[in-house]
């Protein structure tokens, strides 16, 4: 009677284990942040499971570079058109990455100005996104741009503003319609 118990229950503690481990290693970001640089390579690597890998610099050559992957195949197809360009990468980093990945997955992107933009239009910064979006998650979000919804002009003024200034939380709005 003890084995049979035993030989049901230790199957089901150790399934429950790797489930929780694989949760915390791969699924939930320990992280958010934005690097800008010169892309360097974006390519589709692996012989069976195919992802895209890319390497960015970040001014020094080669001894300051990111490696990173891009799980979203639309979002590498953009990407790709702009290697030996100067863009910005928004990502996720996770505690470890699958073996046929890098731990940093990038979220968003975009094309870097060249010119600099003056203080008196604001600046800003992944920091303060990045604590937004820790702080309030998609249903917040969400719940907030939907109250907007009732009043259009100040929706579009929202919208509009993150628009120009977090091109990130911008993309955030149409996930909220998923």
């Amino acid at each position: 009677m003890k084995s049979i118990k035993f030989k049901i229950i230790l199957p089901i503690v150790v399934l429950t284990l790797l489930f929780v481990g694989k949760l915390i290693l791969w699924d939930f970001p320990i992280s958010t942040g934005k690097r800008s640089g010169n892309l360097v390579k974006l390519s589709k690597k692996g012989k069976i499971l195919k992802t895209w890998e890319g390497t960015m610099d970040l001014g020094s050559g080669d001894l300051l570079t990111f490696d990173f992957s891009v799980r979203n195949n639309e979002l590498a197809n953009e990407m790709y058109n702009y290697e030996g360009k100067t863009v910005s990468i928004y990502y996720e980093e996770y505690l470890a990455g699958w073996p046929w990945e890098t731990k940093y997955n990038v979220v968003d992107w975009s094309q870097k100005n060249k010119t600099k933009s003056s203080a008196s239009q604001g600046k800003t910064t992944v920091e303060s996104s990045s604590q937004a979006l820790s702080l309030l998650n998609k249903t917040m979000f969400c719940s907030t741009i939907g109250t907007l919804y009732s009043d259009q002009s100040l929706y579009k003024q929202v919208k509009e503003h993150l628009k120009k200034n977090n091109l990130y939380l911008y993309r955030q709005i149409d996930k909220c319609n998923d």
